[in-house]
């Protein structure tokens, strides 16, 4: 009869704590609702086209995601180039710890960071102009245009 007594105490006690816990997590979510806890948005780069030619009008935006962004003419490629001077897999824009690393996939007239051919892989900063062939983009930070509210 005891034991009895001994099990019903614990299972009314771990009611208590399995209540209390749900309250809390119900009133975290309404204050993350409210904008009081505000999840940090995911750092992403952006490359904005400045000089493209016809088939890339200048302005034109990728992003660089987590995925990453390979660039070249083969169609493969999630940036296809119409560019003689660009080769079938030029190069490859990677998302790491919220910085953008460029790197050059061994293409034949290479890739340019700030008017430098690069040789390793690079971290890109906010500002930087890349040239791929004849197209140059600038590197800048991704903005969430929902959170413009």
């Amino acid at each position: 009869m005891q034991v009895f007594l001994v099990i019903g105490r614990l299972l009314f006690v771990g009611l208590i704590y399995l209540f209390l816990f749900r309250v809390l997590t119900a009133l975290l979510a309404d204050l993350q609702v409210k904008g009081f806890f505000k999840r940090p948005d995911k750092e992403y780069g952006k490359l904005e086209v400045l000089s493209g030619g016809s088939l890339f009008p200048k302005g034109r935006i990728f992003k660089v995601d987590s995925k990453g962004i390979r660039v070249g003419r083969g169609k493969n490629n999630d940036i296809i180039l119409p560019d003689h001077f660009a080769s079938m897999d030029h190069a490859i824009f990677r998302q790491s710890n919220g910085t953008t690393i460029l790197e050059d996939l061994g293409s034949t007239n290479g890739t340019w960071v700030n008017g430098e051919r690069i040789s390793s892989p690079v971290q890109l900063v906010i500002g930087d102009y890349v040239k791929i062939g004849s197209i140059t983009f600038q590197y800048s930070r991704w903005q969430n245009e929902s959170s413009k509210l």
